[in-house]
């Protein structure tokens, strides 16, 4: 009896499967409107440009792990989110009281920066999202889970499986990054340097609810939560995976907790 090269079927079927893909023999799971570029157009505030200033203030907590200790840092201060006439929206938080064990004292200024740089870059960069190619995983329940690959990552795809054209067409772009993620294989599309993915989970609304960007060294993510305010979804916590590098300590990893209050609307203090 002939054994069948398990290895060579395995390969042969994943190149079948790609192919396949490309030619768009793999449709993706019906799914009800938004599409995905509708859900990046809420996100980032293009349909609506109406120019606003929220203001707020925050508390919250840095647990850091350091060296195998763990150790708790206490904040509070101020937060402002913007949206000026381009419709570009930005957030600028103001750390005003920091209370910190006496280990962590000598590093006030990179534990300052930790938590100012984790909600000014949080989760709503058009760069971020537009590196990768996106798809609609799933839905449920009015929330769309997003999932993108390295736009450099399908590149390499197409060179390897498809034709040139295939790079200028979206929807064969978004069939390979839906490929490459679902793929039995998907441990091949880690890569060093920047996120080789990225996973959102978004309302039809624009709100971002989660974000998981993923590393060839791990996953960092945010979770938001909202209340209404003046008619406007605004931020009630954000709870994110903190990892930085501190000088003196290197690698520190953490989880930071905030909550918001006091939100004023077009304000002027």
């Amino acid at each position: 009896m002939i054994r069948p090269n398990l290895r060579f079927v395995t390969c042969a079927a994943t190149i079948v499967l790609l192919v396949t893909a490309l030619t768009g023999g793999i449709a993706a799971p019906a799914r009800s409107q938004p599409t995905v570029d509708a859900l990046l157009a809420r996100i980032f505030s293009s349909e609506d440009k109406t120019p606003y200033e929220l203001t707020a203030d925050f508390s919250g907590t840095l647990t850091l792990l350091i060296r195998g200790a763990k150790t708790t840092a206490v904040a509070a201060g101020s937060f402002v989110e913007s949206r000026g006439a381009d419709g570009v929206r930005r957030r600028k938080v103001t750390v005003t009281r920091l209370d910190l064990p006496l280990l962590l004292r000598p590093f006030a200024a990179s534990v300052r920066r930790i938590i100012e740089e984790k909600v000014e870059t949080q989760s709503e960069t058009p760069e971020t999202f537009h590196e990768h190619d996106l798809f609609i995983l799933s839905e449920q329940r009015g929330r769309y889970v997003l999932v993108g690959v390295q736009r450099a990552i399908v590149d390499a795809a197409i060179d390897r499986y498809g034709k040139a054209q295939d790079k200028r067409d979206p929807e064969v772009r978004r069939r390979i990054a839906r490929w490459l993620w679902t793929s039995p294989q998907r441990e091949n599309i880690v890569r060093p340097g920047p996120p080789y993915a990225l996973r959102a989970t978004v309302d039809e609304a624009g709100l971002v609810y989660e974000l998981t960007l993923f590393y060839n060294w791990g996953d960092v993510g945010t979770r938001i939560t909202y209340i209404e305010f003046n008619k406007q979804a605004v931020w009630r916590t954000v709870s994110a995976d903190s990892n930085s590098e501190v000088a003196g300590f290197g690698r520190v990893d953490g989880v930071m907790v905030l909550t918001f209050s006091n939100h004023c609307v077009n304000c002027k203090k």
